[in-house]
């Protein structure tokens, strides 16, 4: 049924992976000194500072979180974002998997971004974590939800601010079903929460029977 909403890495994607890494040194993805193992991510002190506890805050949406947002952590997301630095997202994927291993559910889902933001930027970071995120966690990845209105930057706001600006700003695409399913949802980062408050509050309401989320750093919650 959710077959047309699948998420894979294009074939554009895969080569610009291959040349990348056949080219450039392993670095770790924070401080960027040279690794002498080649399936590597971290380094070890970047591995150890890096490292958050899995939350589980109110309203029952369990989080797993990679790593604390720390300055070494945000200059990371900032090259991935703002930087179209897109392969960062296989090790940023590699280290949540490294945390976690496989999880519990039926599927991943990315936070979506409305469509101006994608042309600003050029993708969703979510969803390429997520697709990044299928293949060892052997679970589909799917493009099912949607930003039904562009709204502000959520780091630009307060929190009170935050939870308006993306009220009734999410819904799930047409035909797309999670009725009865366990939902991970997707994204980089966490901080207020008021963005994954409100998609878990429309899959909820969709017939999803969990919701959980993924989220590459946590700045707090």
């Amino acid at each position: 049924m959710n077959d047309k909403f699948l998420l894979k890495k294009t074939a554009g994607m895969v080569a610009l992976q291959m040349v990348y890494g056949a080219v450039f040194p392993n670095k770790c993805l924070f401080c960027r000194k040279v690794l002498d193992n080649p399936t590597e991510i971290t380094c070890a002190d970047c591995e150890m500072a890096a490292r958050v506890e899995t939350k589980a805050p109110e309203g029952g949406c369990r989080i797993y979180a990679a790593c604390d947002y720390s300055e070494a952590v945000r200059h990371a997301v900032f090259r991935y974002k703002y930087e179209g630095k897109r392969v960062l997202a296989r090790p940023m994927a590699g280290l949540i998997f490294g945390r976690f291993g496989k999880i519990d559910a039926d599927f991943l889902l990315p936070v979506p971004l409305h469509s101006k933001r994608i042309k600003e930027r050029g993708f969703n970071q979510a969803a390429l974590l997520a697709a990044e995120l299928s293949g060892p966690m052997a679970l589909p990845a799917y493009d099912g939800m949607v930003r039904t209105r562009d709204t502000a930057k959520q780091f630009e706001l307060n929190p009170h601010q935050r939870a308006a600006n993306v009220a009734g700003a999410f819904a799930l695409k047409d035909g797309f079903c999670v009725e009865g399913r366990d939902v991970v949802l997707v994204d980089d980062i966490l901080t207020t929460g008021a963005t994954v408050a409100e998609c878990v509050g429309v899959l909820k309401a969709s017939g999803a029977k969990s919701v959980s989320l993924i989220v590459f750093a946590v700045a707090s919650l």
